[in-house]
């Protein structure tokens, strides 16, 4: 079954168009929580099928599949329609989380050839199949089309205690930490209870010490053994029960005190190690029984749904984003009530008992839609998340700053890398109340019910409009890069006696030249805080730029500027001395401004600067590698970039600007991916 799921991983991956899109789409279910499509025509419009072949055939997956039929040695072979439209989906239900695929087949014949000869097929529902050997997953398949849908257990509904009951479920054994203990340090009663006798034994044994010091003239000896004496008798006075040391056996009515079993502590080890062996044992074959009960549920579902799906006739999932696909277009995905997979998803059951409460899981979203697509030599996913009337209010709101246009020229052509995120402070404190109420506070438990007391004493409590004053919400973090630089810092050398002598040293630290700035309007509590520092000689004010002094990490400690409406925090005192007297002039480019401009959120990484920082700070680099690094250089940008809130939804992309080599991005991918294989054959 190895070798099956295998090739059927790799043939719904991407192995997936137009003729027979529609009518798979229609045998999707409709209450479908997610569901993936793949378009085969769009893959080999952008990509050669003899490349992908060589690539399969580098790794060795022909290879696995001959040993059923050694004709296999093109993906045309496995009898699927390349040009078709493959779809995965998605469901979940109280019992069973099932997962489905549905891929257009080309013949039959050569379909049936690929799989493993030992497998049974079996007739149901009219229909060729096979099974898992748990019968989880079925896999059928007419002239047309492959249906594979597989399930697994939900464990809070099978923990129910009425379902565990109904089915016959066992209960997991306990682990006995108390037990387990008792292994390591046995305790006998008497020795637990009798108090005043253990004390009596106590300073018998004190007094014999010391005649036997007299004995031997040791005046240290004698005051040790009247001290032990005069303790014991306090112990006796008190009624203190004196403990044996762990691993050591307490007396028996033959034993005399402080006599040691030697191989206590090695029986306390085997007993305990032979109490976990039996708890595992019992905990597998629990969990065995239990998994076969919960099998055969599972199987029942799977089996009846997928019998749905195939019979079904065009009562399935509707989406034209998904029907009409452009030939751009790799892969979609669609999903719908979100809030509502999640709550099915997430461990409910497992949250509730250890935190005291289950969260509601009401984010507010609605749907969520993305498309990996080609465009020229840039790979994208984007797409968006639809939010309810009451989280597109509240995220407008938290979403309606910009970035201030001064920190535009911040921004080097050059620059390693930068992220922007403008989100406006006062509104994120004012709705921040609500949504913690609407995630963690529904409910009657006393947890849920404090969490809705904390948010709405926090809504009372803080100054919403003051602190967005003080911290507006715009930030900008700039990397430019990365540098070596030999600092100082204090050492100690030693004489033959140890005596220590404070030297000098310096070392090369590899530190990142940054820039961080915001926007404030309001700067009194930085400049205090400072000017406290200062006063401390933690700070010190130079020429209208803090120096923060005496850290840990001076390298990295930011200098401080302050004035027209910013605050900006770098390392780089060169770069501020300019900002402030307004001569710095940063190479400024045009498609990064315009990105910043456009954005809610923005982050990139200038990859062909990748390449040379590794060269200067003289990272030692594996020589398999080396090519794929140095193909870095010829990169554009990675970004990932939000626009923020559109209508009701929440809009974002990510792209990977690929060298301009090949037909287009996907070419160039699967060409790389070829270079791998051929090195990892080698």
């Amino acid at each position: 079954m190895n070798r099956l799921k295998l090739s059927i991983a790799l043939l719904a991956i991407g192995l997936s168009g137009n003729a027979l899109g529609q009518d798979l789409l229609s045998k999707v279910p409709a209450n479908s929580k997610m569901v993936v499509a793949f378009n085969g025509k769009g893959f080999l419009k952008h990509a050669d099928v003899n490349q992908v072949s060589g690539i399969f055939q580098k790794m060795g997956l022909f290879k696995e599949i001959g040993k059923n039929n050694e004709q296999i040695q093109n993906i045309e072979d496995f009898g699927i329609d390349l040009q078709g439209k493959s779809y995965i989906h998605m469901d979940v239900n109280e019992k069973v989380t099932f997962l489905g695929g549905l891929i257009p087949l080309k013949s039959k014949s050569q379909f049936e050839a690929m799989l493993p000869k030992e497998k049974k097929i079996e007739v149901v529902n009219g229909l060729n199949s096979i099974f898992s050997s748990d019968r989880t997953l079925r896999i059928s398949w007419d002239d047309h089309t492959i249906y594979m849908l597989g399930g697994m257990a939900v464990d809070s509904y099978f923990g129910r205690p009425e379902v565990s009951e109904e089915l016959g479920l066992k209960a997991y054994p306990e682990y006995s930490y108390a037990d387990d203990a008792a292994t390591e340090v046995t305790l006998d009663d008497e020795w637990m209870t009798d108090s005043t006798s253990t004390a009596e034994e106590a300073i018998a044994e004190a007094e014999a010490a010391a005649a036997a010091a007299r004995t031997s003239e040791e005046e240290a000896a004698i005051e040790a053994a009247a001290a032990a004496a005069a303790q014991a008798e306090i112990e006796e006075e008190e009624g203190v029960v004196v403990i044996p040391p762990a691993g050591v056996p307490p007396p028996s009515n033959s034993d005399t005190i402080g006599v040691e079993d030697e191989f206590a502590s090695v029986d306390s080890v085997l007993a305990r190690d032979e109490y976990q062996d039996d708890y595992y044992a019992q905990y597998a074959q629990v969990s065995h029984y239990n998994d076969s009960v919960k099998n055969v549920v599972v199987a029942q579902e799977v089996s009846q749904k997928l019998g749905t799906i195939i019979t079904s006739n065009g009562n399935g999932f509707r989406s034209n984003a998904l029907a009409r696909m452009k030939d751009n277009e790799l892969m979609r995905i669609e999903a719908v009530k979100l809030d509502s997979m999640m709550h099915y998803l997430y461990p409910t059951e497992i949250i509730g008992v250890t935190m005291g409460f289950t969260p509601s899981f009401d984010y507010g979203y609605e749907a969520l839609s993305g498309v990996v697509a080609v465009d020229g030599h840039t790979m994208k996913f984007s797409g968006h998340i639809q939010t309810d009337k009451e989280t597109t209010k509240i995220y407008k709101d938290i979403y309606g700053r910009k970035l201030n246009p001064r920190f535009y020229n911040f921004v080097d052509e050059n620059a390693l890398g930068f992220i922007s995120m403008n989100v406006s402070t006062e509104a994120y404190l004012k709705h921040s109340p609500r949504l913690i109420s609407k995630m963690y506070g529904k409910g009657e438990s006393k947890v849920n019910q404090m969490i809705d007391l904390y948010a709405t004493l926090f809504d009372v409590i803080i100054d919403e409009q003051a602190i967005g004053k003080v911290f507006k919400g715009d930030n900008l973090l700039v990397l430019n890069g990365v540098t070596q630089k030999e600092v100082e810092y204090i050492d100690y050398e030693y004489d033959e006696d140890y005596n220590a002598t404070e030297v000098t040293k310096t070392k090369k630290v590899t530190i990142p030249d940054y820039l961080w700035a915001f926007s404030s309007d309001d700067t009194r509590v930085f400049e205090k805080l400072l000017k406290f520092a200062e006063t401390q000689t933690a700070a010190r004010l130079d020429d209208g730029i803090y120096h923060i002094l005496e850290t840990k990490e001076p390298e990295i400690t930011p200098y401080v500027l302050m004035g027209d409406g910013m605050v900006i925090l770098s390392n780089n005192l060169e770069k501020l001395e300019e900002i402030k007297a307004n001569r710095f002039r940063g190479k400024s480019a045009s498609h990064y401004t315009a990105m910043l401009k456009r954005n809610k959120f923005a982050f990139l990484l200038n990859a062909k600067r990748i390449p040379g920082m590794v060269e200067e700070l003289d990272i030692p680099i594996h020589k398999s590698v080396d090519e794929e690094l140095k193909a870095f250089a010829k990169y554009g940008d990675v970004y990932m970039i939000s626009k923020g809130m559109k209508g009701n939804k929440f809009e974002f992309e990510g792209g990977v600007e690929f060298p301009k080599e090949g037909k287009n991005a996907l070419d160039f991918m699967l060409k790389s991916l070829d270079n791998v294989a051929q090195e990892l054959k080698k």
